[in-house]
């Protein structure tokens, strides 16, 4: 477990036990300490989904090597978010976002443009890295392609 991790779960269950202490105060208190509880859950959550804490793959791609060059975008994480593949090679962002609209935009200025579904694919000539992110959403939706 990362320290991230670790120290959104102390919350968790530092927020859990306020809740267990202040049962018998009445309805009040029991509501705020749930609402302390859903809040603290879903920073929790928050901290697993992707941004900086995603691996990366080995040549040949995205999540278990020979060929399969694909990252999914879902709900505000590219995964994997670090993809490494050969010069010449293409990788495709195939869309698993619930209707939620990304994009994929480089940092060179290619971008897949705002969708919901589909899918967009770029090959990649030279060697190099090109790290790229979501407009809408913002850098903690972010990844980079390693091309050697």
């Amino acid at each position: 477990m990362s320290q991230h991790e670790e120290a959104s779960s102390t919350t968790a269950v530092t927020a859990i036990t306020a809740i267990t202490a202040r049962l018998h105060r009445g309805p009040r208190v029991l509501r705020l300490a749930v609402i302390a509880v859903i809040a603290a859950t879903a920073s929790f959550l928050a901290g697993c989904g992707g941004g900086g804490y995603g691996g990366s793959t080995g040549p040949g791609g995205g999540g278990g090597g020979g060929g399969n060059n694909t990252v999914t975008v879902s709900n505000n994480v590219f995964t994997p978010n670090t993809t490494t593949v050969t010069a010449g090679t293409a990788v495709t962002w195939q869309w698993s976002s619930g209707g939620i609209t990304h994009n994929v935009t480089f940092d060179d200025g290619q971008k897949s443009g705002d969708r919901s579904s589909g899918a967009y694919t770029r090959t990649f000539a030279a060697a190099g890295t090109y790290p790229y992110h979501c407009t809408i959403h913002g850098p903690s939706m972010s990844g980079s392609v390693v091309v050697q």
